[in-house]
């Protein structure tokens, strides 16, 4: 029989191991035996489940498990599966004596003897509470921060994975495109995109822009699911992983239509008054001079004649004069209301066949074109939203000008296109819309010199001496007022003795 001695470094060692496991304050490390009565207790297990050694050795381990999860049979499922694996963890809500609860992590290692047998478990639990709450406080923040992403309503706050493909969808996002999430997640987001923006790949663009960069804005017309438009102003932000690789982005949309509005009925507006104001400049010219020179006829003749009542032949020559001058002024007086009526004429709109206009237009005019031998062909017209007498109106007079200003042999060609407002050479900012009808007058007359494209829309103003050409100056005056009025525009291009072309541009859509 071996004689063990005392004291030999062998015990020493084993006590102070037990000494360690004793003294260890931050885990909780117990002793149970096979059927899970507590063995033994440390300094951890008592700071951590307040009981003292004397309290709970020899009660079941189970005592610290909630009832919910005593009814699930918890800690016998853990002794089973430790037993039969080696070891089994697991997180959750554990109670103290006092009745608070922690959040432990516990590990449950089977002990065996030499013949491999378990003879007992060790339990090692870790209070990890204030972890939990950080952790919980982090999800629930998460939570609310995703909820408040997903119930925004004057947002569209969208998720888009590295190649533009939607992957989530807020609350703001359905209510200004009109999408739901099961429509539209799966979908690239270039959806949103006019077709025009598509071929020039704008939504490519940004997207690279933002990888570059982190971030691209813009604003322009984007689709809503029903076909209509609205102005969104957007942010597409990269995102990065832990490696600063790029894993998708953010796109914010805010929708700026009513905003766009009110800018474009400002400067409608602004337009409005510097038109008025122009006018207001035109005719104060009228008054100045082209009203004030019949009126000065007149009266000279009618002095002439008080002067000289009783020449006979002198009296009918001035008479004469006096009746035309008289005509003239009627004539111009008649031309100044029909040019400030069209303010006034706020007719609904309705639909325009064009073709029909210029049916009448050319009837009203058939000695005229006898008399030049003239010929009129034109293209298929469209119909359009429009003032049906204004149109008439435009058309007449365009037709009027061209056989006006030529001479004999009179040929007009009309033709018509559908462009965009990009297509248009110079549109004025008054153009808004995206799609017009081009009308095109062409004629083969005396035409003008380019630098007076301007010129000859304006009130009396001629090129050409009232001896030589009849009118008043104010039919091309009258094409720009209605074109104007139709939210349109027009515009000429001539060459002197080779005839001119008269664009007019008229929205496709009236909205």
């Amino acid at each position: 029989m071996i004689e063990i001695r005392k004291n030999t470094p062998l015990e020493k060692n084993n006590e102070l191991y037990h000494r360690m496991i004793e003294e260890i304050q931050d885990y909780a490390i117990i002793l149970l035996d096979k059927n899970g009565i507590i063995q033994n207790w440390n300094r951890g297990a008592e700071k951590i489940k307040l009981y003292k050694e004397t309290e709970i050795v020899g009660k079941h381990f189970s005592i610290f498990y909630l009832p919910e999860d005593l009814a699930n049979d918890l800690p016998g499922l853990l002794i089973a599966k430790a037993e039969k694996n080696g070891s089994a963890s697991q997180e959750g809500w554990r109670k103290r004596k006092d009745g608070t609860k922690f959040w432990g992590s516990i590990t449950i290692t089977a002990l065996h003897d030499n013949d491999n047998n378990v003879i007992g478990f060790s339990k090692v639990t870790r209070d990890l509470t204030e972890k939990k709450i950080a952790e919980d406080h982090l999800k629930m923040s998460e939570e609310r921060y995703h909820k408040m992403i997903a119930e925004v309503q004057d947002y569209a706050i969208i998720l888009l994975n590295e190649n533009g493909i939607i992957e989530n969808w807020n609350a703001g996002a359905e209510n200004i495109k009109g999408y739901t999430a099961s429509e539209i997640i799966g979908k690239r987001f270039d959806i949103f995109y006019t077709k025009e923006d598509r071929e020039s790949g704008l939504p490519d663009r940004l997207l690279n822009e933002a990888r570059e960069k982190g971030k691209a804005i813009h604003e322009g017309w984007r689709m809503r699911k029903n076909g209509s438009q609205f102005w969104g102003t957007i942010v597409i932000t990269a995102l990065h992983g832990k490696n600063n690789e790029l894993i998708g982005f953010s796109k914010v949309t805010r929708d700026l239509t009513e905003k766009k509005l009110d800018e474009q009925r400002l400067l409608t507006y602004t337009r409005e008054l510097e038109i008025k104001n122009s006018e207001l400049e035109q005719f104060a010219y009228v008054a100045s001079h082209d009203l004030q020179e019949p009126l000065r006829k007149i009266q000279t003749f009618a002095e002439l004649i008080q002067t000289n009542y009783a020449d006979e032949a002198f009296v009918k020559k001035y008479f004469e004069k006096l009746d035309r001058s008289a005509k003239r002024m009627v004539m111009l007086v008649k031309a100044l209301l029909n040019y400030s009526r069209l303010d006034k004429d706020k007719s609904e709109l309705t639909d325009v066949d064009l073709n029909l206009v210029l049916d009448e237009v050319k009837q009203d005019f058939e000695l005229m074109i006898e008399e030049k031998h003239a010929t009129i062909t034109s293209e298929k017209l469209p119909v359009i939203k429009g003032n049906q007498t204004q149109l008439g109106q435009l058309f007449a007079n365009l037709v009027s000008n061209s056989l006006k200003f030529s001479e004999d042999k009179t040929h007009i060609k009309i033709s018509s296109h559908i462009v965009t407002k990009n297509q248009i050479k110079n549109p004025p900012l008054s153009l808004t819309n995206r799609n017009y009808v081009q009308i095109i007058f062409e004629d083969n007359g005396i035409g003008f010199e380019q630098q007076y494209e301007k010129i000859i829309f304006s009130l009396f103003q001629r090129l050409h001496g009232k001896q030589d050409y009849a009118g008043t100056g104010i039919g091309l005056a009258l094409c720009k007022k209605i074109a104007e009025n139709h939210n349109g525009y027009i515009t000429a291009i001539g060459e002197l003795n080779k005839g001119a072309k008269f664009m007019i541009y008229l929205p496709v859509d009236t909205d």
